[in-house]
């Protein structure tokens, strides 16, 4: 049996054969496992890797899975194929920020076309007596800025976008 999984933006192949009765052959890129497993209880095992022993515990939800290999936890994120393709499709999108309240806008910081990290200010805008910076959703570049500081925004009204 063939599948693969995804670690930090990386796919890798694992192969699995079975040599015998709870004995298998890993082999994960160039690298190739001798593996024997003992099922101690449903969610608890002891997996034999090339002579060393490790005690496994595994407790998923809908969410994730912990894995505990000789008491460290490691979790592990359910997601598909097809949510890793439209999480990286999206971010090099263009977000349009956008203000939920009216306000004035106080001083613009950054100029259109200037490169931005993620949360870094952008413009200050004064609503209800308080000034607050706000920042890039995310890296990329501020394609346009919609108002001039001493400009007043109403409600809903977009600020700037980044792409």
């Amino acid at each position: 049996m063939n599948f693969s999984f995804w670690l930090e933006n990386k796919e890798y192949t694992v192969s699995l054969k079975e040599k015998e009765k709870n004995s298998l052959c890993i082999t994960i890129g160039d690298r190739v496992y001798d593996v024997s497993v003992e099922f101690i209880t449903r969610d608890e095992l002891l997996l034999k890797i090339d002579g060393k022993v490790y005690n496994i515990v595994i407790n998923s939800n809908s969410l994730s899975h912990s894995v505990y290999v000789n008491g460290r936890l490691f979790r592990v994120e359910k997601r598909s194929a097809l949510k890793i393709l439209k999480e990286d499709k999206g971010r090099a999108k263009k977000k349009d920020v956008k203000i939920t309240m009216p306000g004035r806008v106080v001083q613009v910081i950054v100029r259109e076309g200037e490169d931005v990290q993620a949360g870094q200010p952008v413009l200050v805008l004064e609503a209800m007596k308080m000034q607050n910076a706000i920042k890039s959703p995310q890296e990329g570049k501020i394609s346009r800025i919609h108002f001039r500081a001493g400009d007043y925004v109403e409600a809903g009204a977009i600020l700037f976008s980044v792409e």
